[in-house]
């Protein structure tokens, strides 16, 4: 996808978001109290403008990067590493969990194991790089 129609879509999609979110605080559809906010409209809103500004950074300093063979290798072996390790981490949960059941709200408990394989990622990709 070119540059230009990639940027749009990004854009669009933010926009959409916010668009979306003050269309349901002006109709007043929603539910109370969603994961902090007053109402979905409302964090779709926040997450519209969030967006919105790390499409702005993200686009403005992009640097022209060169892909090579060997950091493909490495990034498709680091997803793999990935997967088995999400996989475990799966299994080791659902142990866990019948020993003694997990008490964590859900939001949580996904925003952890998301967080969780972003450092699986980087870590295995970064040690990957290095020792390959």
């Amino acid at each position: 996808m070119e540059k230009k129609m990639r940027i749009t879509l990004k854009f669009g999609w933010g926009l959409s978001l916010i668009i979306i979110g003050l269309l349901l605080n002006q109709l007043n559809i929603g539910t109370n109290t969603f994961s902090g906010f007053d109402s979905v409209g409302t964090y779709l809103t926040y997450i519209g403008f969030l967006g919105l500004i790390i499409i702005g950074i993200s686009e403005a300093w992009r640097k022209k990067r060169v892909v090579d063979e060997r950091m493909e290798y490495v990034a498709a072996k680091a997803l793999r590493i990935t997967f088995v390790c999400t996989i475990i981490a799966a299994f080791l949960i659902i142990v866990a969990d019948g020993i003694n059941p997990i008490t964590l709200p859900y939001h949580l408990f996904v925003s952890y194991a998301i967080c969780g394989t972003l450092i699986i990622y980087f870590v295995s990709y970064n040690v990957l790089l290095r020792y390959r």
